[in-house]
């Protein structure tokens, strides 16, 4: 197995390159569903490291099989999809792209979660791996399309990846972590991501002329009471001790100054660790949104309409023993100083989609410090997020340490061959 500083020697010569390949992704970000140039970049660069590559699988996603001799199959995974930012880093490879969302609408593109940084140290540790003779077993590297919409991993399931490719024995998978200092590792085993539930509600009303409000329903006061409302859920409902968050992040309304709307839609998301919480916050959303409508005299068919949307995931469970032998090669391979053991985080991922088939598939997901005490770097959807590039080497050199953790190590070649 490599060592730290051996890995920095070898990532030192790779970075140059890694970088512009880096530079590349974050300049021309795609939104989910519309991975075609950058599942075609990644599918490329893992064929130019040597993997037998196959793409189109589940939409957009590209998975390179590399085989060495018997052993544990290891799959390494990257998303690939951008955000629907305006970038404003400044950065003289600020993306300036642009795309039509699924409504339709014309939106700005941007890299702003760090996918670029997560595609750049795959092909990083492809390429190292590859070169490396010192292992056994089966590399499957996947670039996962629509991560930002937690609709790429079942897809790529469902078209077949662990049936048409090497089942792998361990998933592993890896995060930029602003809120960790660079250089240093994030691991937990357990839940380490929050579920998270996305919902339409639509604010049922009638409508009317703004001189005559005694006349309508006003969707629009309505539906700030109801945000309101969600506040006291949390505060008061969910237990001490447990999480339970609830944005609105969306309000769309009226498109007048003088009309009163019939109906007013809200975009809402729900995060919990526990089904209980989950159950608890849905049924309390259902209760206070139909309570309010029916204290304004509204009754059916104008009780608010909730939809669950399908941009839903559970919290993301890392296997304990798995993760355990992945957080001891690294205290190994960096020191105990670079290796935090940390809390859950409240976002929410759909690489533990890949852990929940049947039979379950080991997991491990870890996160990679690129920020300081100042934040520097922004935050993740952040239209100002730019972690440092050299994180590509830290990033790259603990995903080939994590699968030399699992892979067996072969002997050396005997010289010549």
């Amino acid at each position: 197995m490599m060592s730290g500083p051996d890995l920095s020697a070898v990532f030192a010569r790779e970075y140059p390159s890694l970088l512009r390949l880096y530079q590349d992704l974050h300049a021309h970000p795609e939104l989910s569903g519309q991975e075609a140039w950058t599942s075609e970049r990644v599918g490329n660069e893992l064929e130019a490291a040597g993997f037998t590559m196959t793409r189109g699988v589940g939409g957009y996603g590209v998975v390179g099989v590399l085989t060495r001799g018997t052993g544990p199959v290891v799959m390494l995974r990257a998303d690939m999809d951008g955000l629907p930012l305006k970038e404003e880093t400044g950065l003289p490879y600020t993306s300036r792209e642009k795309a039509r969302d699924a409504r339709g609408q014309e939106v700005d593109v941007m890299h702003a979660c760090g996918h670029d940084l997560h595609m750049a140290a795959l092909i990083g540790a492809a390429r190292v791996l590859a070169a490396c003779p010192d292992w056994s077993g089966t590399l499957v590297m996947v670039g996962q399309p629509s991560e930002e919409t937690v609709s790429g991993a079942a897809r790529m399931i469902a078209d077949g990846l662990f049936s048409r490719f090497p089942r792998p024995d361990a998933a592993i998978a890896l995060h930029v972590a602003p809120e960790i200092p660079a250089g240093t590792i994030g691991w937990r085993e357990g839940i380490i991501s929050a579920g998270g539930e996305s919902l339409d509600i639509v604010v049922c009303g009638i409508g009317g002329h703004a001189a005559h409000p005694e006349r309508a329903r006003d969707p629009v006061v309505l539906a700030a009471q109801i945000i309101l409302a969600f506040q006291t859920i949390v505060s008061r409902e969910v237990p001490p001790g447990e999480l339970g968050i609830i944005t609105v992040a969306s309000v769309h309304g009226g498109s007048k100054h003088n009309a009163i709307p019939d109906e007013v839609l809200l975009q809402v998301n729900i995060r919990y660790f526990r089904k209980e919480v989950r159950d608890l916050l849905l049924n309390a959303i259902k209760r206070v949104t139909e309570g309010i409508a029916r204290s304004a005299g509204m009754a059916p068919p104008l009780f608010p309409r909730i939809t669950l949307l399908p941009q839903s995931v559970p919290p993301m469970t890392n296997d304990p023993t798995l993760t355990r032998k992945v957080a001891d090669t690294f205290i190994r391979c960096y020191g105990e100083d670079h290796v935090l053991h940390i809390e859950p985080v409240t976002g929410s991922e759909d690489f533990g989609v890949f852990g929940l088939v049947e039979p379950r598939i080991p997991i491990c997901y870890f996160r990679i410090g690129c920020g300081d005490e100042k934040y520097t770097c922004g935050f993740l959807h952040s239209s100002r997020f730019a972690p440092p590039p050299e994180v590509i080497r830290d990033a790259a050199g603990a995903l080939v340490v994590a699968a030399q953790a699992i892979l067996d190590q072969a002997p050396p070649h005997p010289p010549g061959r």
